[in-house]
């Protein structure tokens, strides 16, 4: 069989648009899969009554590095966070801190690829979530962080 230049050039294209295309789902499937862990981490919490907001934040971030989450919470309500990572063998550090920069933690808890901690803010005000994931194999680590009240 005889192929032209012209039809290796488009074979050579349709495969470098697959693979394009192959490596950004698996990059997405990544962020999608630290989200899972997060809603695997929620699954206690609901039982206990927890609602589940659909909103959630994500992205990559580099091993140890802190992040820092804004969020009001309101005075009357518990607050449970999840994060989650898609990478084996991560730490995770998670707290959530009033105005004055005192911890309001309840309890937390690490197991695998989630943590999670359950807070009672003492009022109405924004609070500081801080979290970090730590790998000794990764450097760029894929996150979600979710969180529900009742």
């Amino acid at each position: 069989m005889y192929l032209s230049t012209r039809s290796i050039l488009q074979s050579a294209a349709l495969v470098a648009a697959a693979f394009i295309t192959l490596s950004a789902a698996l990059s997405h499937a990544t962020v999608d899969d630290a989200h899972g862990f997060a809603m695997e981490a929620a699954m206690p919490f609901v039982e206990q009554g927890f609602i589940v907001r659909e909103d959630y934040w994500n992205g990559e971030v580099k091993t140890g590095q802190k992040l820092m989450i804004k969020h009001q919470m309101f005075k009357g309500n518990e607050y449970a966070f999840w994060l989650g990572t898609a990478n084996e063998g991560v730490t995770f550090e998670l707290k959530v801190y009033d105005e004055n920069k005192k911890e309001i933690t309840i309890d937390a808890k690490s197991s695998g690829a989630f943590a999670s901690i359950r807070v009672n803010p003492p009022k109405t005000g924004t609070y500081t979530i801080v979290f970090s994931l730590t790998s000794k194999k990764e450097t760029g680590l894929y996150w979600a962080l979710a969180y529900g009240y009742r």
